[in-house]
C-alpha cells in the first residue's frame, strides 16, 4: 500500500472512529436543538417590550459582555499565536517539552480558528439563513421565525445561528483537553462563560437560546475531533488514565 493510500485510510479511520465516539453526543445535541422552539420565543419575550424593543440592549452589563468578549478573544488569540511562535522557534533547543508545548499551542490556535471562527462565523452564520430575534414578527420585525435546525430563512448574511459571541465564551472548554486533570473545571468554566455571554446576546435581541446552545455544541465537537486528529498524528499525548484509589483495609 502506498504512503498516500495509508494516509487516506488513517484519515478515514479517524473520521469514522471520531463519529462513532461522538454519535451519542451528536444525537443528544440534535434532539435538544429540535426541542428549542418551545424555549426560544418565550425566553426572548422576557427581554422585549412592545414599543420599546429589547430594553436591556444598552444596559452597561450587557454592553460590557458584548464588547468585552471581542477584546478578550482578540487578546487570547494574540497570546496563543505568540506562544506558538515562541515554542516553534525554540523547539529545537528546548527538547521534547518545548515541542509538546508547541503542539498544544497549535491545537488551541486551530481550535479557536475552526470552532468559533470557520464553522461558527463562516459556515453557519453566513449560510444558515436564520433571522435574529429582533428581525422576526413576534418582536417587531418582518421575518418569520425559523427553528434552529431549518437551514433556511430571509436572513442573507451574519445571521442568528449560531452565536459567535457565545462560541468565544465556550472556547474556554478547550482547556479541558489541554489540562485533562482539570477537565471538569475547564468544562464548567467554558459552559458558564458561554452561557453568560449568550444570555447577554439574548437580552439584546441578537440571538435565540438555541443559537447559544448550538455554539456550545460546535465548540465542543470541534475541540474533540481536533484532539483526536492530532492524537492520531502522534502530535499530542493520550489522555491520562484515571488513577484508582487504593482499597481501604478492613479493620
Amino acid at each position: 500500500m502506498s504512503a498516500q493510500a495509508q494516509e487516506s485510510e488513517s484519515i478515514f479511520t479517524w473520521l469514522w472512529r471520531g463519529f462513532l465516539a461522538l454519535l451519542p453526543a451528536i444525537l443528544i445535541a440534535l434532539i435538544a436543538l429540535d426541542l428549542t422552539p418551545a424555549v426560544d420565543l418565550p425566553l426572548s419575550r422576557l427581554f422585549y417590550r412592545p414599543g420599546e424593543g429589547f430594553f436591556l440592549d444598552h444596559a452597561w452589563p450587557v454592553q460590557l459582555l458584548y464588547h468585552g468578549t471581542r477584546w478578550l478573544s482578540a487578546a487570547l488569540a494574540v497570546g496563543l499565536l505568540a506562544t506558538l511562535a515562541w515554542a516553534a522557534a525554540t523547539a529545537g533547543a528546548g527538547g521534547a517539552p518545548r515541542k509538546l508545548l508547541r503542539n498544544w499551542a497549535l491545537y488551541a490556535v486551530l481550535a479557536m480558528a475552526v470552532g468559533p471562527g470557520l464553522v461558527t462565523n463562516t459556515l453557519l452564520k453566513d449560510h444558515w439563513g436564520r433571522p435574529r430575534p429582533e428581525q422576526v414578527r413576534q418582536f417587531g420585525g418582518s421575518a418569520d421565525f425559523v427553528p434552529a435546525l431549518w437551514p433556511t430563512g430571509s436572513c442573507g448574511h451574519n445571521c442568528s445561528f449560531v452565536s459567535g459571541h457565545a462560541a468565544a465564551g465556550f472556547f474556554l472548554m478547550t482547556g479541558a483537553w489541554v489540562w485533562p486533570r482539570r477537565r471538569r473545571w475547564w468544562l464548567g468554566g467554558g459552559i458558564a462563560a458561554g452561557t453568560l455571554i449568550g444570555l447577554a446576546r439574548i437580552a439584546q435581541g441578537g440571538h435565540f437560546f438555541s443559537d447559544v446552545l448550538g455554539a456550545g455544541i460546535v465548540v465542543y465537537l470541534t475541540d474533540d475531533w481536533l484532539y483526536r486528529w492530532m492524537l492520531l498524528r502522534g502530535w499530542l499525548p493520550p489522555p491520562p488514565k484515571p488513577q484508582k484509589k487504593p482499597a481501604q483495609k478492613k479493620a
